[in-house]
């Protein structure tokens, strides 16, 4: 069963509503992707997409693998951090 993830996407809006619409775009992706709910896990999870997203040339195109990377790094740290188990 899937989360109810209103106030998370609520969060997200406010928090980061001046950030590029690539790291919103990809924050959301691992909200959905991995099932968060937790608004708590935003400020790791904004770190990680930060990484990847932060110094993105516009002129330069994302693509399917880059959105892999990023959801791969989010989730490896949100399970460092407690936000998320491992699968079993």
């Amino acid at each position: 069963m899937f989360a109810d993830k209103t106030k998370i996407h609520q969060e997200l809006k406010t928090r980061f509503r001046n950030e590029s619409d690539l790291t919103v775009s990809m924050m959301t992706r691992a909200i959905s992707d991995l099932d968060i709910s937790n608004p708590a896990a935003l400020d790791v999870m904004y770190e990680d997409v930060m990484f990847f997203t932060g110094d993105w040339p516009e002129s330069e195109g994302w693509g399917s693998s880059d959105t892999a990377a990023l959801i791969q790094s989010v989730k490896a740290t949100l399970i460092s951090n407690g936000y998320l188990r491992e699968a079993a």
